[in-house]
């Protein structure tokens, strides 16, 4: 599968703060393969206080790639690049600070074989770097803003979830589901193993609970790119403990094909990306299979 790391140009671990000012934001960037036999394969995505952020490399010669949300990389055993990360945010306004975090997804290109193979793996696994900070001394241009969805409907932990958590012993005796945060993309079929499509619409569920009382936000992929669901850019839910919100969503299919990825990316928004560790969170990957 490879072996890789990637991540900020820093002079040191420290949390680094990058500042907006009406100018694209840049921050050195370096990834690179640590597997000497196989080479590495994934795809890189960026998130701007919880919301999908796009972004384009700039290479050391002044060469720049498209703007777009995820960018993929093949490194050929060690091989290493460097670059800058240039992109304009899409939220935030003047006097925030707002976290900015890294994301990878393990071997994007691969997908099941067809409908009766549904099971992804270790690919698509997700793994992030700790949070950098934008601080923002101009509002951000443009006129364009996000749109977020926070219809949820909000019930105690069900018992059987409960009776399955683990219980994790620290200083004394703490419940598991007070400290790990746990997001799900369920079919319309519960005894489904992918979600299905029928007449250009795809109904399905997203789940959330556990963890620290914080707010998230959550973009659906597909394809690995983010979609809208009712109208808006990405979903906002409010944990409390000993709460689940589950999500009921829509989604448009008429311009997918027949077999398609679907996933979640869920990241803290606000100051919490300072507090919460459960953060990044990604739901499985799971097939999309369009009927019509």
């Amino acid at each position: 599968m490879g072996a890789f790391s990637f991540g900020p140009v820093t002079a040191n671990d420290e949390q680094q703060v990058f500042e907006y000012s009406g100018e694209e934001i840049r921050i050195p960037f370096k990834v690179t393969g640590m597997d000497k036999d196989v080479s590495s394969d994934f795809g890189l995505l960026v998130f701007l206080d919880g919301v999908s952020q796009p972004y384009r490399i700039e290479e050391n010669n002044g060469t720049s790639s498209k703007e777009q949300v995820m960018h993929k990389f093949y490194l050929k055993n060690e091989e290493s690049k460097q670059f800058d990360i240039v992109f304009t945010p899409v939220i935030g306004q003047k006097g925030d600070k707002a976290g900015v975090v890294f994301a990878t997804i393990l071997q994007p290109d691969y997908e099941p074989e067809d409908e009766s193979k549904t099971n992804y793996g270790i690919y698509h696994s997700l793994n992030a770097t700790l949070p950098q900070e934008i601080y923002f001394k101009s509002d951000i241009a443009g006129t364009s803003k996000l749109h977020s969805y926070s219809e949820a409907a909000v019930q105690d932990i069900p018992e059987e979830i409960r009776n399955q958590a683990e219980t994790i012993i620290t200083d004394g005796s703490s419940d598991y589901l007070d400290e790990t945060t746990t997001i799900e993309l369920l079919p319309e079929d519960p005894g489904s193993n992918s979600i299905s499509a029928k007449i250009g619409k795809a109904k399905l569920k997203f789940r959330i609970y556990g963890g620290l009382e914080t707010t998230y936000r959550t973009t659906i992929f597909v394809n690995h790119i983010p979609v809208q669901i009712m109208g808006s850019d990405f979903v906002e839910t409010v944990l409390q403990k000993g709460k689940m919100n589950t999500v009921e969503l829509e989604l448009n299919t008429s311009d997918l094909g027949k077999i398609n990825t679907i996933y979640a990316v869920s990241v803290v928004s606000g100051k919490d990306y300072l507090t919460n560790s459960n953060s990044p969170l990604k739901t499985k990957s799971q097939l999309l299979v369009n009927e019509s």
